[in-house]
């Protein structure tokens, strides 16, 4: 084996580590300046910044590592940790010790965002900038492969020169809204343009599933395969008036041809549901999502209540837990058999496993009954009118404690108090600097559309999950009903069509 081979060794890990170091810090500059859109940071990007990072920390670890084990240089944990002690390159060598430093500070203060001021998080970032100068020094003077080292300085440091210019001349001049719009409970995009994540797609099958239901398929316009979703999941329709509503999937999650939905239509709401009955096939609409609030949890029973059009999220949860053998039942409601939707699309009943209550001739569901039928530890499943999901509640918190209960709301729960009674507090947006008053008789989310008029909504009621953000500091006061109770003193998420803050300020990921 060659003599040299550690040094080979180090001298790699640490031309990938520069490589992605260089990659994070331009990945970062590409979010901070939004030089590909104005909604591109979003929580998946955020992730790959911060997963970029983390790993050339750990191509670092293994280049210090390897040099200490390394005999033809001739360096010792000692060298590497105080600048200015090698006996090889001494002054290459201490740029690379101080960009060390540099990094780790970055690093930790990353990991410390929830715990520490923004403003001390945001200082020490870009120390970022001064760990790429030092680390591209430290690689053009300390190593023997000088060219490649050279190639790669160019290359990086062009990118840094443009972006960072890019930078501070959007700096100087921040995005300002051009246009307005009036607050219809929906994000509206402009003609021809797409928001990210959103689907074109088609109706390419309509036909009436109950009275007053009626059953659409849609297919993406391009032929192409829809994304994946699991039982529970709900997408957002956009529909051509530029509504934008959210319906439970109620298909195969195995058929990504298309989506299969069941819309119920409500008189007297607020368009959606009359829209979506006016469609014709052929028509073009879009998708957003999928996104799923309401997943299915492994358990050996399972409950199925279901209360009108509240059977669409079900529908998949019963077919998934039919075909893997699990025991389960279905009690369903509705104001008479003929409002009662998909009915001709359950599993063959075997034995006592499902029960229709029709309201007009059976009365109100026996929830006590159904929930006596189920083991100690089952799982229930809950979707449908409000009256019946605080019936399930109650029930079950009265005299079933061991059984465990998943709810989906169609509607927002009903309080005693609005929403919005709280004191004024500040909401700053991370990505302009903007800081704007909430007072206590607004929304978090209408004031955030005085600066934003794009932000994403849907059912603006708390229970949809459509306008979540992501919180970069301060304390949510949730007050939605996507959270489960288990998560209710989260501080990384906010939903602001009901949340609020319970500090003076809030930064949220806008």
């Amino acid at each position: 084996m060659d003599s040299q081979i550690w040094w080979y060794i180090a001298r790699a890990s640490g031309l990938t580590a520069w490589w992605i170091s260089s990659a994070t810090v331009v990945h970062g500059l590409l979010l901070a300046t939004r030089i590909l859109g104005p909604r591109v940071a979003s929580g998946r990007l955020l992730d790959l910044h911060r997963f970029l990072g983390v790993l050339s920390a750990v191509f670092l670890a293994l280049h210090l590592l390897t040099l200490t084990i390394d005999k033809w240089v001739d360096i010792g944990l000692p060298q590497v940790l105080v600048p200015f002690t090698s006996g090889y390159r001494p002054v290459a060598v201490a740029w690379g010790v101080t960009a060390f430093y540099l990094m780790a500070a970055v690093l930790l203060t990353s990991l410390l965002t929830a715990r520490i001021p923004r403003t001390w998080w945001k200082n020490v970032h870009r120390l970022a900038f001064a760990v790429f100068v030092l680390v591209t020094v430290h690689a053009l003077t300390a190593g023997t492969d000088t060219t490649l080292a050279r190639g790669s300085a160019v290359i990086l440091g062009g990118l840094f020169m443009f972006l960072g210019a890019y930078r501070l001349l959007r700096g100087r001049h921040p995005d300002q809204p051009t246009t307005s719009t009036q607050d219809t409970g929906s994000a509206i995009s402009p003609p021809g343009r797409r928001e990210p994540g959103e689907w074109p797609v088609r109706v390419t099958e309509l036909r009436w599933a109950a009275e007053d239901v009626v059953a659409l398929r849609l297919a993406a316009v391009d032929g192409d395969r829809l994304p994946a979703w699991e039982p529970g999941a709900h997408v957002d329709l956009v529909l051509p008036s530029g509504r934008v509503r959210q319906y439970s999937l109620c298909g195969d999650p195995a058929d990504r041809a298309g989506y299969r939905l069941g819309v119920l239509r409500v008189p007297g709401g607020r368009g959606g549901s009359s829209e979506i009955h006016q469609l014709r096939a052929g028509q073009a609409i879009a998708v957003r999502g999928p996104s799923n609030h309401f997943p299915l949890t492994l358990a050996e029973h399972y409950l199925f209540v279901a209360g009108g059009i509240g059977i669409t999220p079900l529908l998949p949860m019963i077919r998934r837990v039919e075909s893997a053998g699990i025991d389960w039942q279905l009690l369903y409601g509705g104001r008479s058999r003929d409002s009662m939707a998909f009915t001709d699309e359950l599993p063959a009943p075997t034995g006592d496993r499902i029960h229709l209550v029709a309201q007009d001739t059976d009365g109100l569901p026996d929830l006590t009954r159904a929930l006596s039928a189920t083991p100690e530890g089952a799982v229930v499943y809950c979707c449908g009118p409000e009256a019946l999901i605080a019936a399930v509640e109650q029930a079950m918190a009265a005299d079933f404690p061991n059984r465990h209960l998943h709810v989906e709301r169609f509607a927002p729960r009903q309080t005693s108090t609005g929403p919005h009674t709280t004191a004024t507090f500040d909401v700053e947006l991370a990505r302009s600097g903007r800081v704007l008053a909430v007072p206590a008789d607004r929304s978090l989310l209408a004031v955030i559309r005085d600066a934003v008029p794009a932000a994403l909504s849907s059912c603006e009621q708390g229970f949809c999950g459509t306008c979540e953000l992501r919180v970069l500091n301060g304390t949510p006061d949730h007050r939605d009903d996507v959270l489960p109770a288990s998560e209710r003193d989260r501080t990384d998420v906010i939903y602001p069509c009901v949340s609020r803050s319970r500090g003076p300020r809030l930064v949220v990921d806008l």
